[in-house]
């Protein structure tokens, strides 16, 4: 356990130092320069680099196993044979709760809908399809360090649930110098109120949370961190899907909805983590027991 301790400790320095160091040097100031004047390739140099920053905790990885000389158990292998379902639920299971919850949302507030962004672009719900396999690389940057390294690290020595909320926590502050800076919640630091700044983190923390959640059940019932590549694409890709729904870009709360970062747009993936703590709870009470 000590070795595991200054391997966890190892990685979350220098995946957050190396991180942050590139979101406050080059993303942030990219970010920062953009106006309405900003053309499309400025535009997209931008998100470009913030792409980037989804490889660094891959580097974590690979720096921590260097520097410990342990290549063991890098949770690489697909592990196809009996686990259809959980890379099935990796690929689709996010886009299905993403719908669901834009549903929820046009129902909350009907006003807010139309139809005809989504005529204009109908394409886009055939990328949203293939969005894990689009998102593979650079999804695989971010999950082979949360969900590859750290929870299983983790796992070792805590409950499911316990695990879950301590590494959806910390993937959720590793956002925290984007999102102080308008990524998902458009609130920025020097515009907006302290207070909204605080709660844009606060809500990325916890979607983070709730999507460690089921990340790391098909994760760990695969003993592969491909299931989770496969979710975390097809969240990032679905995740704007609500959005040609809405009668104009600023209808919304992004708070609210109705992308999955809102409360109501998350409620189905609330729902399904809240199913999947109940039954690894039981699960494990029933292994402790039968020990």
């Amino acid at each position: 356990m000590k070795k595991t301790k200054k391997q966890i400790a190892l990685f979350l320095v220098l995946t957050f130092v190396l991180s942050w160091a590139y979101m406050f040097g080059a993303v942030i100031p990219s970010m920062r320069s953009l106006g309405p004047e900003s053309t499309d390739m400025q535009r997209g140099l931008s998100a470009a680099m913030l792409a980037l920053v989804m490889f660094f905790p891959t580097i974590g990885v690979l720096l921590t196993r260097l520097i410990t000389k342990d290549w063991t158990d890098c949770k690489l292998r697909l592990n196809l044979k009996g686990n259809a379902a959980p890379y099935l639920i990796g690929w689709f299971g996010p886009l299905v709760l993403t719908i669901i919850g834009v549903a929820i949302y046009f129902a909350v507030y009907p006003q807010q809908f139309t139809t005809a962004t989504f005529m204009e672009k109908p394409w886009g719900v055939l990328l949203v399809l293939v969005a894990p396999l689009l998102n593979l690389v650079n999804c695989f940057g971010e999950e082979w360090g949360w969900r590859g390294f750290l929870f299983p690290k983790m796992r070792k020595s805590r409950s499911f649930n316990r695990t879950s909320l301590i590494v959806g926590l910390i993937w959720g502050l590793w956002h925290a110098p984007v999102i102080a800076y308008g990524h998902n919640y458009g609130k920025v630091v020097g515009t907006d109120p302290w207070g909204d700044i605080v709660l844009a983190i606060v809500a990325m923390c916890v979607f983070c949370i709730i999507l460690t959640f089921l990340f790391g059940y098909i994760s760990e019932k695969t003993d592969s961190v491909w299931p989770a590549v496969l979710a975390h694409g097809s969240v990032n890709g679905g995740a704007g899907l609500g959005l040609l729904f809405l009668t104009s870009p600023e209808a919304a709360n992004a708070f609210i909805g109705p992308t999955p970062v809102g409360i109501i747009g998350a409620i189905p993936f609330i729902l399904v983590a809240l199913w999947i703590a109940v039954v690894v709870t039981k699960r494990e009470k029933e292994k402790s027991s039968s020990c």
